[in-house]
């Protein structure tokens, strides 16, 4: 049995097959796992999936379905503890990769919190959504969708849900309906990372990348209407919502298509701000007086820096350039073998610490200029930093720990080849039926990674490889990858967790799962019918 090689690309690991000669992406063959081996790699993802929707506390859950895989990697994929410790070294780092963005975030939310600047954004929101539905429409779905440009992995989450909390929305059903109205922006959000990583672990040429983009673009476009009528029946509708909702997300669609085919990295926060703008112009009554420009300007300041300092950043080619002379950090572990073949190379860790391309320096700059400009408009009451030092404190250890499980976890199931097993045995049992579990597979690595970025990184290569199999352009099945990637963000406990700690609602996360079950649910199933529709456009 010849070892396969897993390259790493990312954050994680992606398992590729022998390349048939002449092809781009490899060919599956006949399944090398035994059945008993494919129960085994289950077992971890099935443990935490029973342990989180009984509502078990989300850090123990996730550590002790880590353990549980060390000991099944350990005695059934014949792990070594050299290996074991790789794996964890891989999880910390990715976890602690996540931690920058998401403690910094909720260092963020404490000033805004402590200043007040939350309270006035809540009231501007109450001025230009005056009803409950259009409410959720501007915090739930069009906010979160605009921030994930700049930074994601949560962090929208922890800067949305609480003005709805502000407004009376119980802390669970706020995170819940963030987690749903966001999660369609991901994939072209974070400055474009997670479309970045499946086109580089895929493999693309330009013209398949292009594909791809459109693709997905198209497809994200739709499920952004569906995230929005979602999430506008969780709230008081009243007549007319539906039809704004309709068209704020079509204008938010539209936007993302045109701007991916020119620029992926800014897709997400063009469509974003063309909802904020859509929102300013449909959602307040007729003759409602627009709210005052000076405070507003003054409680959304660290928006404002967070979003122009990561666009200049990140798509501005002559700062780019200059940001990526930077020596990036991530030192080299050995690979590792398993049972059954399966083997990784001698790789970095990943990602990558880019210190001036991670989102740690925007979110920074955004506390910041939050901190000097409260001080300075006398919105910062006397005591209020060591309240919110001691408050962030407190998130940052409940947040912290439950990452850091999950990442452990992840780095352990892709290290021992669990992954594979499971991906390879789907592929090959399914055949062409492979399209119906194409999205559900995205959804799965986010829901266990905590990022579609992750997910990505794990699975794209093989929804390639199965698509050249199958005859598929392999843009198709990427797009239901990435799309399924992005769904998974409403069930991931690690986004959960960012959004419970922000709204006060720690330990609460089993609950805003079950809650977003059957939406989720709904969307890939429109994933699954807009695979269709382009696999029967394309042979046709």
């Amino acid at each position: 049995m010849p070892p396969r090689a897993a390259e790493r690309s990312g954050v994680v690991v992606s398992a590729s097959l022998e390349a048939e000669p002449g092809t781009t992406h490899g060919r599956r063959g006949v399944p090398v796992w035994p059945w008993w081996a494919v129960v085994a790699a289950a077992t971890p993802i099935v443990l935490l999936t029973v342990l989180v929707l009984r509502t078990r506390p989300l850090t123990a859950s996730a550590w002790g379905s880590a353990a549980v895989a060390a000991v099944l990697g350990a005695v059934v994929f014949g792990l070594s503890p050299t290996a074991l410790g790789i794996a964890l070294l891989r999880g910390v780092w990715t976890g602690v990769w996540i931690l920058l963005i998401v403690l910094p975030a909720l260092l963020l939310f404490e000033i805004l919190d402590r200043s007040g600047a939350l309270d006035h954004l809540a009231d501007v929101a109450d001025v230009i959504a005056p009803t409950d539905g259009r409410r959720l429409l501007l915090l739930a779905f069009v906010l979160p969708s605009f921030l994930q440009g700049a930074a994601g992995f949560g962090a929208p989450i922890a800067m949305s849900a609480p003005m709805l909390v502000r407004r009376g929305m119980a802390p669970v059903a706020a995170v819940a309906a963030c987690l749903i109205g966001y999660q369609w922006s991901v994939t072209f959000g974070s400055m474009g990372s997670s479309y970045f990583m499946a086109e580089a672990t895929a493999r693309l040429d330009e013209a398949q990348a292009a594909s791809f983009a459109l693709r997905a673009s198209v497809l994200l476009a739709v499920t952004a209407v569906v995230s929005g009528l979602l999430v506008l029946r969780r709230g008081q509708r009243t007549p007319g919502d539906r039809w704004r909702a309709l068209a704020i997300a079509t204008v938010m669609g539209l936007t993302l298509i045109a701007v991916v085919s020119v620029q992926p990295a800014l897709g997400s926060t063009a469509a974003g701000l063309a909802g904020l703008l859509a929102c300013w112009w449909l959602l307040p009554k007729r003759g409602t007086p627009r709210p005052e420009a000076r405070p507003l300007a003054t409680a959304a300041a660290p928006y404002v820096a967070l979003t122009v300092a990561a666009a200049i950043g990140f798509a501005f080619p002559p700062v780019r350039a200059l940001f990526e002379r930077v020596p990036e950090l991530a030192p080299a572990l050995p690979g590792t073998s398993a049972a059954f073949g399966y083997a990784t190379a001698d790789a970095a860790m990943s990602p990558a610490f880019r210190p001036l391309l991670h989102p740690l320096p925007y979110l920074l700059l955004a506390v910041v200029v939050g901190a000097v400009i409260y001080q300075r408009s006398g919105w910062w009451p006397p005591g209020a930093s060591r309240l919110a030092v001691t408050s962030w404190l407190t998130r940052c250890r409940r947040v912290g720990t439950s990452i850091l499980g999950l990442t452990v976890l992840a780095a352990m199931l892709t290290e021992a080849g669990m992954i594979a097993a499971l991906a390879e045995t789907l592929a090959s049992t399914l055949g062409r039926g492979f399209v119906v579990v194409s999205a559900p597979l995205g959804a799965l690595g986010t829901a266990l990674t905590g990022a579609t970025t992750a997910s990505n990184a794990l699975f794209s290569s093989l929804q390639a490889e199965v698509a050249v199999a199958l005859g598929i352009l392999p843009a198709i099945l990427l797009s239901g990858q990435t799309a399924g990637g992005n769904v998974g963000n409403a069930l991931t406990p690690a986004a959960a967790a960012v959004g419970t700690a922000a709204a006060g609602a720690s330990g609460r996360e089993p609950e805003v799962i079950r809650r977003n079950l059957p939406a989720a649910g709904l969307l890939l199933v429109v994933v699954f019918l807009g695979l269709l529709v382009q696999l029967a456009l394309v042979s046709g």
